[in-house]
């Protein structure tokens, strides 16, 4: 063929074919479901990751011919030719196949062809497809991750198959198949044929890969060439081969692809870019895409496409889920080289005129709830602030300030440490505009400003804690990742995305294309940028923050809190290198004791970690009865079942002391790998451990604690409460302080409830469990067993976590049946409890959310779910949300309290850590009964409910010795 023909017919036309379940199946589990799901609670992440993908295809390939390819539910001619064809693979999740027709009529409405055959594999549509492109000299792409799609490339006929990532394309061609695997595209199914295919259950010769099958293809010139010299191929590898013979020949039978089925279709209808406006805008509504996933998706597919689609829905760019930011930014960068220069510069575009808001106090400091207040109006005049650096508590680092004033004109400062008039003016600045400046994570922004010497004080706004109430649900890691799910606007190393939007950066107007020092036009810093997108993430939040009425949750406890937890962060706790060097040993020879008798009694020296070892151990060998079975078809080795199987085994005694042994094993096994972790944690210049708060990740609104969990340290037995032993006073303190609260879920559970006899058991005096019990049972409260107690103990606690009468039968061992009779009495005595709990769950289902005291909310889009395990788990959450939730907010009001507090007294003493529902200090000895008696207060009355809070607090020379 005449290559320039080639090279203008490729220019002219071009046909991609699409292995649509392939992408979807990338796009799915490429992006996390919960990220992208409406409030219907449909999933939406393979739609969108489908569309950005193959937008990203078309953009780079530009095709004129494009046509997508699904396989149909129902075995193909291929199942009758060898039964286990596929049948390993796993069913495809439910979220994902409720996503196909969404892309299907997706692509309907934008005017490209898919095709479906029953019968057929979407591999044979592809086949034939690429055929048809390839016969009318068409350059033709195959898009499919299915090397079966190899034996289609000719001079024509590319494969575009996806690496790691989705942007690394490989152009597969002729010569790609003959450099990886020495043969040609049309003997790759010869290859395939002996090397078998795993993922579709289609066994090949054993022994034999890539290497040996292509080196008898060439020697013998293909599969026909092979047999006939079967018997001249010596060793295992060539007696294997004889024995599976016919195998392979089934096998090449059922890897060629159909090219010549009637599609009903000829090549010029696939032409494609005939988008339905008016079914695509109801198809976006639906799936709730924002206005760039829109316009994005659009104008891949054709340049009129964005426009047409506006005109058919005039008010897209208002919807209120769609809303977003302007796609282009002018932002002007103004150099500042000294102290007197970047003075000017405040002077004409700082504005220190406070904004209108509502106070987030009451006259008393406690938080003001219960009115709105317009921050959305006021963010005009904020001011963008940036730290770049690194934010690790102990380990900061400071690399640059970018500033961006209400008039869109910007600074970037870069290390400033050593200009002592910088700074001052730096310093000056930040306490002039605090209350009206805009960051993201405060906390964080603190450490990096930390590293230079600079303060920050509470701002009006922080995007990463506000991004955090309006979805509590969503985790967002970093700038990038919130500016990708509230904005659209998506970091370009993300493996299913194309480059969305651009900023445009004005320079200084000057004739000569210098700035203003005289210096030459330099590239925007990602710093600007990246500030950019903290102010856009304000604009987006800040009117649903409004909305919701939810500025003083975010102003008077978030933003509060993370201003302790950020003190709390830099002081760290302190602690004995040698005591923790102690426990890890015990901890290790404990572990090695343990796993000796194990093996002892195992009879070899099995992996303790390995399910599929202990399984043969425990049901082969010993012969205990079978646990139940997990998901992937084996028998469940955890935790709870072999604590099962050990009570159960008192009559095996090699099987009882097996399990003994593998318990403790794990126990003390665990307890050594949290000593390593913490030991691995102390900072080397402070000899001090400075765990970071997160207060963005639980849903509930309660904190955690990473690198290292210190929420992880177990308080349950007597070993792992002595891990609390390392943790000491730093030089000069004398104590830790302990102060924690009581029960205080089941008191926030009798508050919201109301039911009066709940309360009553507070107030009694008694022993609680067993004065519930004693109602529950109707019994005296002497009378009551301790198996009662604990029981009843275990339902109240169920029920404000949410758990379900399975949950709670395996925490009581006992059968589903029993804890169903001891719910049943225990909702019959505590009435209110009933129904404040239905409640919950049918008001979920009317608002969509829940709500906490204190107004934080929590969405539950899974109540609607056609899915019945996605719908249980959103109403346990419902459950669970209020409770939890309102507790979390009366630990950190507490936690502000006690620190304001300590600081108005002019205290030394000061909070160092926060654990569940625990405050722990280090304190000095003179101080210790003004602090137990601040912190005591600030706890009691965080909030007055029907009853009262609970505090206990306890003083020792370590943390251990400090809890009671």
């Amino acid at each position: 063929m005449d290559t320039d023909s080639q090279h203008g017919q490729s220019q002219k036309d071009t046909l991609l074919v699409v292995d649509g379940h392939s992408l979807a199946f990338r796009a799915y589990f490429a992006l996390p479901a919960e990220n992208f799901t409406t409030q219907s609670g449909q999933a939406t992440n393979a739609v969108w990751g489908f569309a950005t993908m193959l937008a990203q295809v078309i953009e780079a390939e530009k095709p004129n011919h494009l046509a997508v390819a699904f396989d149909m539910s129902g075995g193909t001619f291929r199942n009758k030719m060898l039964k286990q064809y596929k049948a390993t693979r796993d069913a495809a999740p439910e979220d994902l196949l409720s996503q196909l027709p969404l892309i299907q009529k997706l692509l309907t409405s934008l005017g490209i062809m898919y095709v479906e055959r029953r019968g057929f594999e979407g591999d044979d549509i592809i086949a034939t497809l690429a055929t048809m492109g390839s016969q009318a000299r068409y350059r033709t792409l195959v898009l499919s991750g299915d090397r079966d799609a190899f034996q289609l490339i000719d001079d024509y006929v590319t494969v575009l198959y996806p690496g790691h990532h989705f942007k690394e394309l490989k152009h597969m061609t002729a010569g790609s198949i003959q450099e990886k695997y020495h043969v040609s595209p049309s003997q790759y199914p010869d290859l395939a044929a002996m090397r078998g295919e795993t993922a579709d259950n289609i066994p090949g010769v054993p022994g034999v890969g890539d290497g040996y099958a292509a080196k008898w293809i060439n020697l013998y010139g293909g599969l026909q060439g092979i047999f006939e010299h079967a018997d001249d191929i010596g060793g295992k590898k060539g007696e294997a081969l004889r024995e599976n013979i016919e195998q392979v020949k089934l096998n090449r039978k059922v890897n060629a692809l159909v090219r010549d089925m009637d599609l009903g279709v000829d090549i010029s209808d696939l032409e494609y870019g005939d988008i339905q406006s008016e079914e695509l805008s109801k198809l976006f509504d639906e799936l709730q895409f924002g206005a760039r996933t829109r316009k994005r998706i659009v104008a891949a597919f054709g340049s009129d496409a964005g426009t047409r689609l506006d005109q058919a829905q005039p008010g897209i760019e208002n919807d209120a889920v769609a809303e977003t930011p302007k796609e282009e930014i002018s932002t002007v960068l103004d150099h500042v080289s000294d102290a007197d220069a970047f003075q000017a510069w405040v002077a004409e575009h700082g504005e220190a005129e406070l904004p209108s808001i509502a106070p987030v106090t009451d006259a008393e400091g406690n938080p003001a709830l219960n009115e709105s207040a317009a921050v959305g109006s006021a963010l005009s005049k904020a001011i963008t602030l940036y730290a770049d650096g690194r934010d690790s508590p102990g380990r900061e680092r400071f690399h640059s300030l970018t500033i961006v004033a209400a008039d869109d004109h910007a600074v970037v400062l870069d290390d400033f440490s050593k200009d002592s008039e910088m700074k001052e003016s730096l310093q000056r600045f930040l306490n002039d505009f605090g209350s009206l400046i805009l960051v993201h994570g405060y906390k964080e922004q603190r450490h990096v400003l930390d590293a230079c010497g600079l303060s920050l004080n509470e701002p009006m706004f922080d995007t990463k804690l506000a991004g955090y109430i309006v979805e509590p649900d969503f985790h967002a890691d970093s700038l990038s990742a919130s500016a990708a799910h509230f904005l659209d606007i998506h970091d370009e190393s993300n493996d299913v995305t194309i480059e969305q939007g651009s900023f445009a950066f004005d320079k200084d107007d000057s004739d000569d294309g210098k700035d203003s020092e005289g210096s030459e036009e330099r590239d925007e810093p990602e710093s600007l940028k990246r500030a950019i997108l903290v102010s856009r993430l304000g604009v987006y939040l800040a009117p649903i923050i409004d909305e919701r009425r939810q500025y003083r949750l975010l102003r008077s406890i978030e933003i509060p809190v993370s201003s302790t937890l950020h003190s709390m962060e830099s002081y760290g706790a302190s602690v004995s290198t040698r005591r923790m060097k102690e426990l890890h040993d015990r901890f290790v020879a404990d572990a090695s004791q343990a796993q000796d008798v194990a093996w002892q009694n195992a009879g070899s020296r099995i992996n303790l970690q390995s399910p599929k070892q202990l399984q043969k151990v425990l049901f082969e060998d010993l012969g205990l009865k079978h646990s139940r079975k997990t998901k992937g078809g084996s028998y469940t080795t955890n935790a709870a079942a072999l604590q099962s199987m050990y009570l159960k085994s008192t009559d095996n005694q090699k099987a009882n002391d097996f399990l003994g042994a593998l318990l403790r094993y794990r126990e003390t096994n665990k307890l050594k790998q949290i000593m390593q972790t913490l030991i691995d944690s102390v900072n080397a210049e402070d000899g001090r451990i400075h765990t970071t708060f997160e207060q963005t990740v639980a849903a509930t609104g309660r904190l955690s604690s990473v690198d290292p969990n210190l929420q992880n340290i177990p308080n349950r037995n007597a070993q792992g409460r002595e891990i609390r032993s390392a943790f000491v006073p730093a030089q000069g303190y004398d104590y830790l302080m302990s102060s924690d609260y009581s029960q205080v879920e089941l008191r926030i559970m009798a508050d919201l409830s109301g039911d009066e006899a709940l309360i009553e058991a507070f107030k009694s005096g008694r022993d609680f469990h067993k004065y519930v019990a004693s109602l529950v049972y109707q019994k005296s409260v002497d009378d009551i067993t301790g198996d009662e107690r604990s029981h009843v103990k275990a339902m109240s606690y169920g029920l404000a976590y949410g758990l379900s009468t399975y949950g709670l039968a395996q925490r009581l061992a006992v059968s589903p049946a029993e804890a169903d009779i001891l719910r049943e009495k225990y909702f019959a005595t505590f009435g209110k409890v009933h129904d404040y709990l239905e409640s919950l769950v049918s008001t979920a289902r009317d608002k969509g959310y829940t709500e906490t005291m204190f107004g934080r909310r929590r969405y539950f889009p899974g109540l609607k779910s056609t899915r019945r395990q996605v719908r249980d788990a959103a109403e346990r959450g419902a459950l669970n949300a209020p409770i939890q939730g309102s507790a979390a907010d009366i630990m950190k009001i507490a936690m502000i309290r006690a620190d304001v507090a300590l600081r108005s007294a002019g205290l030394k003493s000061r909070i160092i850590l926060q654990i569940h529902d625990e405050l722990v200090l280090e304190v000095v000895e003179s101080e210790v009964s003004k602090v137990t008696s601040l912190v005591s207060e600030a706890m009691e009355h965080a909030v007055d409910i029907a009853v009262p809070l609970d505090v206990s607090t306890g003083v020792g020379a370590d943390w251990q010795q400090a809890a009671h």
